[in-house]
């Protein structure tokens, strides 16, 4: 007896220490990897749809969402896709709403769905029907004057809908709307139509299969008889001002829609405006045309026809002869220039060109501060501005000799050799590049007053 109570208290303490152990290992596993809850959100799938049974105001993107209990390392690893959200809609009966249970199932272990919303829905079943919808058109507004509006086509004449009994059955027609806007060509529009139902408010197509969503509408438009449009043929007379040229004549609009007995109407190539006199025009000029029209053949008189007549001037050049002006030249000394004339090329309108005075056109070289020497001076060239371009100055250069007045070339008692300015013991002139003279530096004192801005454009060119 007393082995045998040996033996049941060894195994009770066996025991005991095995739930001692395993408790310390539960706290210990709950401590590193504790129960959480998590919430996820699951697409719910509706399952068992009876063959030609369709549902009515469901939508199939439902979500269902669940609470999941459970080790956090268990709950982090898990995904929607682990998750099934299922309606079984096989024993609903057509026309009767019903409540469905949604039964959410997982794909791994470890976790509990302790929570599930919503638990049920409710569905409606209804026959799926097939129905074509005829395409009604408004036409609103006309056509041109002088053409004719043909039968017009639809694309398609009907729409197929297919969807529930109660949706289908409950629609009437389909609409188009097309404005013809005064066309005077087949109008071709396609638009998306508008459902009625049979009491004729807008009905919704929400839930329902179309075969098409789009109408093609064509309206044949074709002119009437004695009706035309004809090219405005513009006549003028007479020639632009000297020194002007006629540049383009253009009538807006370029034609117009002419009435009249279908035999006159045909033989008209075009229809001509009553001569404009253009003599003596020195701009762009615009009037309406009266226009000449044949006996028999009439226009609306709301149709306006403005003709433009654009002018513009003669582009030409024209060659000027020039003795240089010298300027700034100081007081006791004197300049012979080489060659003594420029040739000066400008460029512009010819009823400008043609009315410029010999003044107009002036060369100037700036001998501002130069002293006894030989230069190369290139000419200033002065020209009106009134849309004047210099297109050439020859030379581009000229030589420049200044010497004293004292060395002016005199003539002997016996008609001897002329004394120079070597024959005084004057300093033989060397040529020199031209700089910015001294002399600008300087107050001008009693020169021309237009000198100061030689000496700034002097200035400016260095």
């Amino acid at each position: 007896m007393n082995r045998a109570g040996d033996i049941l208290t060894t195994i009770g303490s066996f025991l005991l220490a095995l739930v001692l152990a395993i408790a310390i290992w539960t706290n210990a596993s709950q401590a590193q990897d504790p129960v959480q809850t998590r919430f996820l959100e699951v697409p719910l799938e509706f399952v068992g749809l009876p063959s030609g049974a369709v549902m009515v105001d469901a939508d199939p993107r439902q979500q269902v969402q669940i609470r999941l209990e459970g080790p956090d390392s268990v709950l982090q690893a898990l995904t929607p896709e682990d998750f099934a959200a299922t309606a079984d809609l096989s024993d609903v009966p057509s026309g009767e709403t019903v409540s469905v249970e949604i039964v959410v199932t997982g794909s791994r272990p470890g976790a509990t769905i302790s929570f599930i919303t919503p638990e049920a829905i409710d569905v409606l079943l209804e026959q799926q029907v097939t129905r074509d919808v005829p395409v009604e058109l408004d036409l609103r507004g006309t056509v041109a004057r002088g053409h004719n509006q043909g039968e017009p086509l639809l694309d398609p004449p009907t729409i197929r809908v297919s969807g529930p009994e109660s949706l289908v059955s409950e629609l009437d027609f389909a609409l188009v709307t097309v404005f013809l806007n005064s066309t005077a060509e087949t109008l071709v529009e396609t638009s998306q139509p508008i459902f009625y139902d049979r009491s004729g408010r807008v009905a919704s197509v929400t839930g329902l299969t179309l075969s098409r969503d789009e109408v093609t509408v064509t309206v044949p438009v074709e002119e009437a008889a004695g009706f035309a449009d004809k090219l405005v043929t513009v006549v003028w007379t007479g020639e632009p001002a000297p020194g002007y040229r006629l540049l383009s004549v253009t009538a807006n609009p370029p034609s117009v829609l002419v009435e009249g007995r279908p035999a006159l109407v045909n033989l008209l190539s075009s229809v001509r405006t009553e001569p404009i006199d253009i003599n003596g025009l020195t701009q762009t000029w615009e009037q309406a045309a009266v226009l000449d029209l044949a006996e028999g053949v009439t226009v609306d008189p709301e149709q306006i026809v403005t003709v433009t007549i654009e002018i513009e001037p003669i582009l030409t050049t024209s060659t000027f002869i020039r003795v240089p002006e010298r300027r700034g030249l100081r007081s006791g000394f004197m300049a012979t220039v080489e060659p003594a004339q420029v040739r000066v090329v400008i460029f512009g309108p010819l009823p400008v060109l043609d009315t410029l005075a010999e003044s107009d056109v002036r060369v100037i070289l700036d001998l501002f501060g130069l002293g006894a020497g030989t230069y190369s001076i290139e000419p200033d060239v002065i020209v009106p501005d009134r849309g004047i371009e210099i297109r050439s100055i020859q030379p581009s250069a000229v030589s420049v000799t200044i010497a004293p007045e004292e060395a002016r070339a005199t003539a002997t008692p016996t008609g001897g050799a002329v004394t120079t300015a070597a024959a005084v013991g004057l300093a033989t002139p060397t040529r020199q590049a031209i700089s910015r003279p001294a002399f600008c530096t300087q107050s001008a004192g009693a020169l021309d007053a237009a000198l100061p801005s030689i000496c700034l454009r002097r200035q400016e060119s260095q």
